[in-house]
């Protein structure tokens, strides 16, 4: 059994509500059974666990990562693209309601004005690095940002199902992360 599922166990302990079994088995299909790979399940797991604040699945996911062959530095952007991301959520998703309360402001807004150099050259590759911000993007709400991952990644010829994958782990991490908080 991998580190994930085993931290789940031990987290959710012998919990057998049907919403706990919902969760935990969506997410043993999302690891086993998906279009993500071992590794990217956990790298997308650090990245979501990390943005929900879900400390005790950040760091199985992280064994995971690494037992899956990850690098340190891999690890590590992983856990810091949910930073990157949170604030571009931020900042993006208010343009997106400004803009869409009013259409005209959106010539006014110009760049971000924010450095995030981190972007241009990852150090898990473009594909990765998009898949972990469509990710953290999708838990955060921002749309601007979900819309901006999709075509980028839909661009370097990630499939649909994967995409949806994607988002399954993001909905599925949020949903253990409020579980764990019901104790």
């Amino acid at each position: 059994m991998s580190a994930l599922l085993t931290a789940l166990d031990q987290i959710f302990g012998d919990r057998q509500t049907t919403i706990a079994k919902d969760l935990k088995l969506n997410y043993r299909r999302l690891v086993e059974d998906s279009t993500l790979s071992k590794q990217e399940s956990a790298l997308l797991t650090i990245a979501l666990a990390k943005s929900v604040g879900f400390t005790e699945l950040l760091n199985a996911a992280k064994v995971e990562a690494t037992e899956a062959g990850a690098t340190e530095g891999g690890v590590q952007e992983a856990e810091e693209s949910a930073a990157i991301m949170g604030m571009l959520n931020i900042y993006y998703r208010y343009r997106h309601f400004v803009e869409h309360a009013d259409p005209a402001a959106k010539d006014e807004y110009g760049a971000a004005k924010l450095r995030m150099t981190s972007l241009a050259n990852p150090t898990l590759g473009k594909e990765m690095f998009e898949t972990l911000a469509l990710a953290v993007s999708a838990i955060n709400g921002c749309e601007m940002c979900v819309s901006s991952h999709e075509k980028a990644l839909m661009h370097l010829g990630v499939k649909r199902e994967k995409l949806h994958d994607v988002a399954r782990i993001a909905a599925v991490v949020k949903g253990l992360s409020q579980l764990s908080a019901v104790r």
